[in-house]
């Protein structure tokens, strides 16, 4: 028996993939996940780059999706559109939780805290204040295939647009946030990732298109297209 059936907010970002994996392995029932499409790469509170695959790429996991638009990018509005995300997975998956991936972030806490007070349910935060090189450890143990998708710190040029986070690029990116000082989680919007495979996903994610776009000073790698490819395993 599960002991809590639960909407997950799914940006494919590491955080929301992995905080998800996480509460299943905790014992807790997956019932669909909320995705947000913001208005544009201004948003305060949810993933611009790629949103427009995101549907597809959560369609790896397996379960129902809710996908909200939002028209303005405001706290207030945007917030507005989780509570609509949010009803609909309680009208029509019975959830009693809501699971996210913030890490270190209080604006993003005390929204969640908030948000699930209004509707009495248990929030769920299996990443909050997570040390960060045991959270990297715990991915790569787990294989997570993690690429970066966007880029908006100093020391973080084109050239780490879709580049794949391993141990050894890890390092390389420690090395660069000990020199230029930014968050090696990227919570802060210093980079965002997509999650292509990991223990969570059915299927693995393909590139079938993309572009890199760089003005000078940040970058995103453009996603067109994905392909969902049937994941192996052993039963061993």
């Amino acid at each position: 028996m599960f002991d809590l059936r639960f909407a997950g907010l799914f940006s494919g970002g590491k955080d929301s993939v992995s905080s998800i994996l996480r509460s299943v392995r905790q014992g807790h029932e997956l019932r669909c996940v909320i995705i947000i499409h913001p208005k544009d790469d201004e948003s305060l509170l949810y993933h611009y780059p790629n949103h427009h695959i995101l549907a597809k790429v959560a369609g790896a996991i397996g379960v129902p999706i809710i996908e909200i638009k939002c028209e303005k990018n405001d706290k207030e509005s945007e917030v507005d559109n989780l509570y609509n995300g949010i009803n609909q997975a309680i009208n029509q998956f019975q959830v009693k939780g809501l699971c996210h991936g913030c890490i270190h972030s209080e604006f993003q806490m005390n929204i969640f805290r908030k948000v699930v007070e209004k509707f009495n349910l248990k929030l769920l935060s299996p990443l909050w204040k997570i040390d960060t090189e045991i959270y990297y450890n715990t991915l790569f143990k787990d294989n997570f295939e993690i690429i970066l998708t966007r880029v908006a710190a100093n020391g973080l040029d084109k050239t780490w647009l879709g580049k794949t986070i391993t141990p050894i690029t890890l390092r390389d990116l420690r090395n660069l946030s000990n020199k230029f000082g930014f968050n090696l989680d990227f919570e802060g919007g210093e980079a965002e990732t997509l999650v292509m495979s990991c223990p969570l996903y059915k299927k693995r994610i393909v590139t079938k298109a993309s572009k890199s776009q760089w003005d000078g000073i940040r970058g995103i790698f453009e996603i067109s297209d994905v392909e969902l490819i049937e994941i192996k395993r052993s039963n061993a």
